[in-house]
């Protein structure tokens, strides 16, 4: 402990008030409870996202490892036949191959490729020529297949993976690898199949041993599914691409993503990844999110419950805090902790006199510095910040006679004389007649090292802008244009900017026929033709045409060709020639572009309305007359104000057009439609402006937002709800409190008594303080169980021993239990003897707990001289229509309000009817309901036609898991 700290904050006037200090702790509490709460949410918000980032990454990285996998296993099946296509080709065809000597080579490829299940030859005819599992083959016709087709309608050589088929030899499914087989000519001579067999993914898959709830989905480029795990023949075949094109191919382009999907109510994170490789294939990965989420859960529980424990801890505190206050002592007890929270601070702290002496020092100085508090109240503010001098301190008492803070920058130095970059906030304080300045230090070594890495990255920048800048100065330099000169048919010139166009080297294209460039001679002696007659008319030639470089690539380019001499061609043709396919693309890109917004713009589920500068109506979709239910040729042509005289202006208010705003409007305007009825519109406006900034169009997108408003008003009835279910958490920690406070008074009482009788009174005296130490425990335990199996529940830890029993057995044990309390009400009991055995499946404890707890509550609410009643249900049915059977606990007590038949089994609620009555937990009911639903049945409370409530439970006869 500081001695200054010690010797100098002693408090010198009168104690605060009782009621000030009480005020304090209860203030403090609250703000503990709201810190304590905001804590829990921060850290459970910041753990979710960090959680769906991890799971995003991992999916990732799994999709490319699984795209890895699907990768090689074709390229190797494409391996397997690129040798048997060769042969086959040099044969002339399937149909001249041999077919004993096809089927051995087939059967070579097939052992040595584990991931095809067979290689087939079919003929030109469409028949299989030669298989490589069976000889002599059956001569199964195959030309109805897509493949078989699309081999003999197209010259592709390519490998082609096909939609997966169910195999005509055996019966099984596949997915077929089909090559194009030639003959002389590139004629169709056949084609040779591998079908790769799906089980080969499908075991790799359950090898990685993939979370619960996961899918796999081997997708073809073009959105075919070519395998699904787990393995679904409804999926085997389906185009996903289908359900929404626009967005499947986004995805495909962007190569990888993550987003969240639904599937059958389930929420699930899917991935979806572009083959890096040649093949047209997507890896689509998708995972349920509660399982994902299993982990976060789980700690949001733990933390839930640590922040629970927390608060009960400060409440403890909070009320023996409460009894010390009234003891005067307390005002030293109080300073004492107010020096142990300085002490503690994360920031060094220092007190110093007018003349520079440290007067305090907490312990984050001591660590910061090396000197030990003593050593530390022996020096000088100068000498841990020597860069101030007595000057500066002068000048900082000056300052802070007039402002409230001062922030200064400066170095803090240890023992060992290491510097420190520091910023420091200089309060003046006064205390015990005493002025002091109050040096709050804080560590800027990481602000510093901030601000320097981003001047690197500016000076960066700058020198690549710079390099930049260069680069482009060089290339203006330089001629951008291809330029060739051609004497007679022949390139005899050309310039660095034609090498670089077509990949020809100077020393290459020189002498070279000028054809060299075009696809063919004919080709170039068409384009030759228009080009000399432009040249004799005109003098000069300007066309676009088709030019081919050293690669073979073509490309399009604009030619001007002028002749050297003038009327005389023959001395040689100047060509000049710029590459304008991208213009031609751009072109091009510019009229899909226009017909894409025109298509979103009608296919859009917003409404969309255009008015001119004189408020005209111009352009509409169909979802703006879907939405009001008017006509195209009713809507052209009019005037927004004058169909809508309120609320056009809230479509297109007036400052809109305003030259110094320049932006969108965005807000809400209610509208009729043609049937009368109002809707809501969330309205999206701006302006189009020509080239002289004058206003030319005004547009809309009205969105629909009745289903928003429908999701706003079930937000706040959910919200009024969670509010509700808090309170009824506050009522029962209320309770709690007094239930396990109330025994454990008893025992301490007791006990006391006993100890201080032992010697003094007889035995039957300490017998009774014994017998009612053990009652409170024997309560005190009850309650504590109860508390121990909801969270038991809650986590889903509790555990069962099912096994056949008969329910009369478990009913009748359970009622012998409570009969020394039956006796001591006065309360009949009566038990259902003639009901045939009822044999069910439940675990016999907790079945039997769920009875207790039932019979408990009927005893409580059921008067003296009443009777309480068991009866046996032989024949029922669940909700979800399944046969079961139960029984039911009928009691006399005054029923159970008709609003609360249901809200009795949630957690924490408990009924009116306590009113008068001894209270409890809020628990039992709630445990037995979810005894019940582990159990695949039901509970639920109805009351009697002559007074009292009958509370029943019901087992499936038949559980799901003995199906």
């Amino acid at each position: 402990m500081n001695r200054f700290f010690t010797r100098s904050l002693r408090p010198t006037g009168s104690a605060s008030s009782l009621k000030l200090l009480r005020g304090g702790l209860i203030l403090l509490y609250a703000i503990l409870a709201i810190v304590t709460a905001l804590a829990l949410i921060l850290m459970s918000v910041y753990d979710y996202q960090a959680t769906i980032k991890e799971a995003e990454r991992s999916s990732l990285s799994l999709a490319r490892s699984l795209d890895e996998h699907a990768a090689r296993t074709f390229v190797s099946v494409e391996q397997s036949m690129q040798n048997i296509v060769e042969n086959l080709n040099q044969f002339g065809g399937v149909d001249q191959a041999n077919e004993l000597q096809t089927h051995q080579v087939l059967q070579d490829k097939v052992k040595l490729a584990p991931q095809v299940r067979g290689i087939i030859t079919i003929d030109s005819k469409g028949l299989i020529q030669s298989h490589g599992l069976e000889y002599p083959t059956r001569r199964v016709n195959l030309a109805d297949r897509s493949y078989f087709q699309y081999h003999r309608q197209f010259q592709d050589s390519r490998p082609l993976i096909g939609n997966p088929l169910l195999s005509r030899t055996d019966g099984k499914w596949l997915i077929p690898v089909t090559q194009r087989i030639k003959k002389n000519k590139d004629e169709f001579g056949g084609v040779i199949l591998a079908g790769v067999e799906p089980q080969y993914f499908l075991q790799f898959y359950r090898s990685l041993k993939l979370a619960a709830g996961s899918h796999v989905h081997l997708l073809r480029s073009d959105g075919v599914i070519l395998l699904s795990y787990p393995f679904d023949e409804k999926q085997i075949g389906r185009n996903l691409r289908d359900i929404d094109p626009l967005l499947f191919e986004q995805r495909r382009l962007q190569g990888s993503s993550v987003y969240p999907s639904t599937d059958k109510d389930t929420q699930r994170l899917t991935a979806f990844h572009t083959s890096q490789s040649a093949l047209p294939l997507i890896i689509l990965i998708s995972t349920d999110r509660n399982t994902l989420l299993h982990r976060f859960t789980n700690d949001l529980i733990t933390r839930a419950i640590a922040g629970l424990s927390f608060v009960l801890i400060i409440s403890c505190l909070l009320y023996l805090l409460l009894k010390q206050i009234r003891r005067v002592e307390e005002i030293e007890e109080r300073l004492h902790l107010t020096q142990f929270t300085v002490d503690e601070a994360p920031d060094i702290i220092l007190w110093a006199n007018i003349y520079g002496q440290i007067c305090y020092a907490n312990r984050a100085t001591s660590i910061s510095t090396g000197y030990s508090p003593d050593e530390l109240l022996k020096l000088r503010f100068f000498d841990i910040f020597p860069q101030i001098d007595q000057a500066q301190w002068q000048g900082f008492w000056d300052t802070l006679s007039v402002e409230k803070r001062l922030l200064f920058t400066t170095h803090q130095i240890n023992f060992q004389h290491a510097q420190l970059p520091v910023e420091i906030t200089f309060s003046h304080i006064t205390f015990a007649d005493a002025a002091y300045l109050c040096a709050t230090v804080r560590d800027i070594s990481e602000q510093q090292n901030s601000e320097r890495e981003l001047r690197r990255h500016r000076d960066h920048l700058q020198d690549l802008v710079l390099e930049r800048t260069a680069e482009i100065r060089s290339v203006l330099d330089a001629s951008p244009l291809a330029i060739m000169l051609s004497v007679k048919g022949t390139i005899r010139l050309v310039n660095p900017a034609f090498e670089t166009l077509f990949g020809y080297s100077t020393a290459e294209i020189t002498d070279m026929p000028t054809d060299v460039l075009h696809a063919s001679a004919q080709h170039f002696t068409a384009y030759n033709k228009p080009i000399r007659e432009a040249i004799k008319n005109k003098g000069i030639f300007r066309g676009e045409m088709e030019l081919y470089r050293r690669d073979t690539s073509s490309f399009w380019a604009m030619v001007y060709a002028k002749e050297m001499v003038t009327g005389d061609l023959s001395k040689g043709l100047i060509c000049v020639i710029e590459d304008v396919s991208a213009a031609r693309i751009a072109a091009q890109a510019l009229r899909q572009s226009e017909r894409l917004k025109r298509t979103i713009i009608e296919g859009t589920a917003d409404g969309f309305i255009l008015i001119d500068s004189k408020s005209r109506i111009v352009d509409i979709n169909q979802a703006f007359c879907h939405h009001l239910g008017l006509s195209r040729e009713t809507l052209i042509g009019q005037q927004t104000d004058q169909l809508w005289p309120d609320h056009a202006y809230a479509i297109f208010p007036d400052n809109l057009s305003n030259q110094q705003v320049r932006s969108n409007h965005v807000g809400e305007v209610t509208l009729s439609s043609a049937d009368g009825k109002t809707r809501p519109f969330l309205v999206n406006s701006a302006c189009i402006y020509d080239e002289h900034q004058h206003l030319e169009y005004a547009f809309a997108f009205l969105t629909n937002i009745s289903k928003l408003k429908e999701v706003e008003h079930h937000l706040l009835e959910a919200k009024e709800a969670a509010e509700a279910a808090n309170m009824a958490k506050s009522i029962f920690l209320a309770n709690m409190s007094h239930e396990l406070r109330t025994p454990m008074h008893a025992i301490l009482s007791f006990s006391e008594i006993g100890q201080s009788k032992v010697g003094s009174t007889d035995n039957s005296n300490l017998i009774r303080y014994f017998e009612r130490i053990h009652s409170s425990g024997n309560r005190l335990l009850i309650l504590l169980n109860d508390l121990l199996d909801m969270s038991r529940l809650e986590a889903n830890k509790m555990r069962y021993t099912k096994m056949i029993y008969d329910l009369r057995h478990i009913a009748k044990h359970a009622s012998n239990e409570l009969g020394t309390l039956l006796t001591s009400k006065n309360i009949h009991f009566s038990l259902d003897t003639k009901t045939p055995a009822l044999l069910l499946y439940f675990d016999k404890a907790r079945i039997t707990q769920v009875i207790i707890n039932l019979l408990s509550n009927a005893i409580k609410f059921s008067p003296e001289g009443k009777e309480i009643s068991i009866h046996f249900i032989k024949e029922a049915q669940l909700s979800d229509g399944r046969a079961a059977m139960g029984l039911s606990v009928s009691d006399q007590g005054p029923g159970i309000p008709e609003a609360e038949l249901d809200l009795i089994f949630d957690k924490f609620i408990q009924s009116s009817r306590l009113h008068g009555h001894a209270s409890g937990t809020g628990l039992g009911l709630a445990i037995s309901r979810q005894i019940m639903t582990d159990h695949a049945g039901e509970i639920y409370a109805r009351n009697a036609e002559g007074g009292g409530a009958v509370i029943s439970i019901l087992l499936p006869i038949e559980p799901p898991e003995r199906a």
